[in-house]
C-alpha cells in the first residue's frame, strides 16, 4: 500500500485531481483538528446531486463545532482529464495503485495512479444508456461495479473492460453501489427507495430492505465487516441495516457492544441504528464509516448545512461537527488507516478540506438527539 496518504476529488468541469498530505501535513492537521485547502477548483461532490434532476439545526446543539483555522493551499499531484461531462464519483483499487472515475459521460474510466503522470486512461467503460453516477472496485481488484441513471448495475473486468454481468436492478436511478469485505456481496440503493443486496457471482437478489416511507436513498455503504449496511436517505437520516445471514429472520434483536466487528447475529432485514441531525433532502451526500481508533468509532456525514457530521456509531449521538466549508458538504471519507477524515463543498465552495479526528475528546457530545434505535 502506497505510504503517503491521497485523496482524490472530482468536479463538474469533468476532472479529478489527486493530492498528497504528508507528514508535515498531518501534523498541522493534529494541531488545528482541521486540514483545509481553500481555493482549490475541484471537490468531491456529484455533479447531479439533487435527487430527480437529470444532470444537474442541531436540536440542542451547542458552540462546540469545529472550524477550519488559516487555509493553506496544497497543490494537486496529478490532475486527470478525459471525461468530457461531470465525475460523480471516484473509487481508489484497494492497493491505491489505480483510480476510477464515473461521469455524466455515461462512462466510466481507469486510470494508474502509480505511474505519478497524468497520461490517459487506461480503460473506458462504454454501456451504460444515462449517467454514470457512483462506483467501486471489489477487494481483489479485478472487478469493478457501477450505479446509474438508467436504473442498472453493472459489473465490468478491469483487464478488458467488458461487461460482465447487468442487474435490472432497480425502477429508478442508482445512486450507490459497494462490495462486501470479500467481494462476493455487492449493495445497491436507488431513488426508489430499495437498498438490495446481490450475489456477485449469480447475479441473485439475497435481500432487499426499504425505510418507512420509502424515501429515496442517497448513498449505500457497506459495514467493515460485511454484515450491515450504512445508508442514507432524503429524510435527513443515516441507518444502519442488518443484512447477515441469507435466510435470516427479520425483527430478530442483535448484539450491539460493536457493530465493526465480526461477532455479530446471523440475522438479517433489520434497521439497527438510526443517525439524525444532518440535513439531507435534496441531494445525494454520502457517509461512510471511521474506524480506525476501536475508541473512537464513527458515522460520517455530509450535510446540506455545510458541516460535517461525526455520529458516534454505538449511541447515535452526534459526537462532533466540523464546521469550515460555505456550501453543502455533498462528499466525505475517511482513510482506513489513520484517523483522517476528508470533506468536499458544493458549488459555492469548491473546496477539499481534510480533518483529523485525533483531538476529539472521548466524552465531548455536541447535540443529544433523541431517535430511534
Amino acid at each position: 500500500r502506497i505510504s503517503i496518504p491521497m485523496c482524490v476529488s472530482a468536479s463538474a468541469d469533468g476532472s479529478a485531481k489527486i493530492w498528497e498530505i504528508t507528514e508535515d501535513m498531518m501534523e498541522i492537521s493534529k494541531s488545528h483538528r482541521s486540514l483545509p485547502s481553500d481555493g482549490l477548483d475541484a471537490s468531491n461532490a456529484p455533479t447531479t446531486p439533487e435527487m430527480g434532476s437529470n444532470p444537474q439545526n442541531l436540536t440542542n446543539a451547542q458552540s462546540e463545532s469545529i472550524s477550519a483555522p488559516s487555509s493553506t493551499l496544497l497543490q494537486p499531484k496529478l490532475t486527470l482529464v478525459g471525461h468530457y461531462r461531470g465525475i460523480n464519483d471516484v473509487a481508489f483499487s484497494p492497493t491505491a495503485a489505480y483510480l476510477a472515475t464515473a461521469s455524466d459521460d455515461k462512462t466510466l474510466r481507469l486510470w494508474d495512479v502509480s505511474r505519478g503522470s497524468s497520461g490517459d486512461a487506461l480503460v473506458e467503460f462504454r454501456g451504460h444508456s444515462n449517467f454514470v453516477f457512483s462506483c467501486k472496485f471489489n477487494p481483489q481488484s479485478n472487478l469493478l461495479v457501477s450505479g446509474s441513471f438508467d436504473e442498472t448495475v453493472k459489473l465490468w473486468d478491469i483487464r478488458c473492460g467488458e461487461c460482465v454481468s447487468t442487474l435490472p436492478a432497480h425502477s429508478d436511478p442508482v445512486t450507490g453501489v459497494d462490495f462486501n469485505r470479500d467481494g462476493t456481496c455487492i449493495v445497491s440503493g436507488s431513488q426508489d427507495g430499495l437498498i438490495r443486496v446481490w450475489d456477485t457471482a449469480t447475479g441473485e437478489c439475497l435481500k432487499t430492505v426499504y425505510a418507512e416511507g420509502n424515501p429515496p436513498v442517497g448513498c449505500v455503504r457497506f459495514s467493515p465487516n460485511g454484515k450491515y449496511v450504512l445508508a442514507g436517505t432524503l429524510d435527513s437520516k443515516l441507518r444502519l441495516w442488518n443484512v447477515a445471514g441469507r435466510y435470516g429472520k427479520t425483527g430478530e434483536s442483535t448484539s450491539a457492544f460493536n457493530y465493526l466487528n465480526t461477532r455479530v447475529t446471523p440475522t438479517g432485514g433489520k434497521c439497527s441504528k438510526t443517525y439524525a441531525g444532518h440535513e439531507n433532502r435534496r441531494f445525494c451526500a454520502f457517509a461512510t464509516f471511521s474506524s480506525v481508533n476501536p475508541l473512537r468509532q464513527y458515522v460520517v456525514s455530509g450535510s446540506e448545512d455545510g458541516k460535517v457530521y461525526l455520529y458516534d456509531l454505538q449511541r447515535r449521538l452526534v459526537k462532533q461537527t466540523l464546521a469550515g466549508h460555505d456550501d453543502a458538504v455533498l462528499a466525505v471519507d475517511a482513510h482506513d488507516s489513520l484517523e483522517l477524515i476528508a470533506s468536499g463543498g458544493m458549488t459555492k465552495d469548491k473546496t477539499v478540506r481534510f480533518w483529523t479526528t485525533t483531538n476529539i475528546p472521548e466524552d465531548e457530545i455536541v447535540s443529544q438527539v433523541e431517535t430511534e434505535k
